[in-house]
């Protein structure tokens, strides 16, 4: 596998395509901006994750609110309902020999000032637990329709671009680097500085839970 990457702290944004070693999706022209604190909370969870497990499972979600709701999530409720999930996730595989470890980083976004927030995650875990990336979907749809007080589906998308159930990333394969290149830059989707710019001033960039 890779080793770690050193890299610049100093730069916000970068429109290269590729950071740390890893390609990163900025747009078919290399025109898209990114910004440097998300790519590096994705690049340190993924990195920490494969030195933790054998096998990586990474899982990118979209998260809207009802759209004719007067109740919108907030940053804070999507702090909860992370941290409800790696709660009800770990008490689902108490038993099991191999521990989720789910870690998450996320981003909020805006297509207009007056529009109301939706997120994007990216979700790692370990691939020895979890195997299907829709179980963390369901997961999160559950924990949102409860925030929301709802029986709505369809809030809790699965990105098209995890593939059938996610991206796999196997320590032990000829093809790590490779997997680590895809889940990279299926992951960086998060960084764009497009439609982050309507957020309100003081917004964090993104999140990323603990590691």
């Amino acid at each position: 596998m890779k080793s770690l990457r050193a890299y610049d702290m100093s730069k916000d944004m970068i429109k290269e395509n590729t950071h740390r070693g890893y390609p990163i999706n900025n747009g078919n022209d290399n025109d898209l901006p990114c910004y440097t604190k998300t790519l590096d909370q994705i690049i340190d969870t993924a990195e920490h994750m494969v030195s933790k497990h054998s096998r990586v499972l990474s899982v990118r979600l979209d998260i809207h609110s009802e759209r004719y709701s007067d109740y919108t999530l907030s940053s804070e409720d999507m702090t909860r309902i992370i941290e409800n999930v790696k709660r009800q996730t770990d008490s689902r595989f108490k038993n099991g020999k191999n521990d989720p470890d789910l870690h998450v980083v996320w981003v909020s976004e805006r297509k207009s000032s007056d529009d109301n927030p939706h997120y994007h995650l990216n979700i790692f875990v370990n691939g020895n637990a979890i195997q299907n990336g829709y179980l963390i979907k369901e997961a999160f749809n559950r924990a949102v329709k409860k925030k929301l007080g709802t029986d709505n589906e369809g809030l809790v998308n699965f990105s098209s671009s995890n593939g059938k159930v996610g991206k796999f990333i196997e320590r032990n394969s000829p093809d790590v680097d490779a997997q680590m290149d895809d889940a990279v830059y299926t992951a960086s989707y998060l960084a764009k500085v497009r439609t982050k710019e309507s957020n309100p001033k003081g917004s964090r960039v993104s999140s990323c839970t603990r590691i």
